[in-house]
């Protein structure tokens, strides 16, 4: 009984810190190209948690391979993202970031029978590994990518103000 309230007060606790994590950053919007950027990370996250979960980790490489030129600058786009919105405290607001996405991420999968999660995940990466990085933008625009990240786009006004 005590350890089931452990874990419970342990849920509690990491579910209000990914409430206060997500929260500081949805105050602020992303470019086009950060905000792609924020959901090709939550996709990202999805495959590495389905590599493990399935055992398919040779799919995994092949999505980091074959994208490796735009997840290098996807990495690139999201650094640039949390220093210029939170200065020195971006790093590790990105490090939080990444974690929380993670975690959601391996939260979905716990939701699912295995059998069910990993003929999922094997779509996915079927998807995912027949797509050419257009497919791959189109890929991770769709819902459950774009507002899993928690980030929103710019509005062409708040572009503008971010240039001036």
């Amino acid at each position: 009984m005590e350890k089931c309230r452990r874990l419970a007060r342990i849920a509690v606790a990491v579910t209000a810190l990914q409430f206060v994590a997500s929260t500081v950053w949805a105050d602020t919007c992303a470019s086009p190209a950060e905000k792609t950027a924020f959901n090709t990370r939550v996709l990202q996250s999805e495959l590495m948690v389905a590599a493990l979960s399935c055992g398919e980790n040779a799919r995994y490489n092949s999505f980091v391979q074959k994208f490796e030129p735009e997840l290098i600058a996807n990495g690139k786009a999201l650094r640039g993202y949390f220093a210029r919105n939170y200065g020195k405290s971006g790093e590790d607001l990105l490090d939080r970031f990444i974690t929380r996405i993670a975690n959601n991420a391996a939260t979905r999968r716990m939701q699912q029978p295995m059998p069910q999660y990993c003929a999922s995940a094997v779509t996915l990466f079927a998807s995912v590994l027949a797509s050419d990085v257009s497919g791959l933008h189109s890929l991770v625009s769709q819902r459950m990518f774009s507002e899993a990240s928690g980030v929103s786009a710019c509005t062409v006004e708040a572009l503008r103000d971010q240039t001036n």
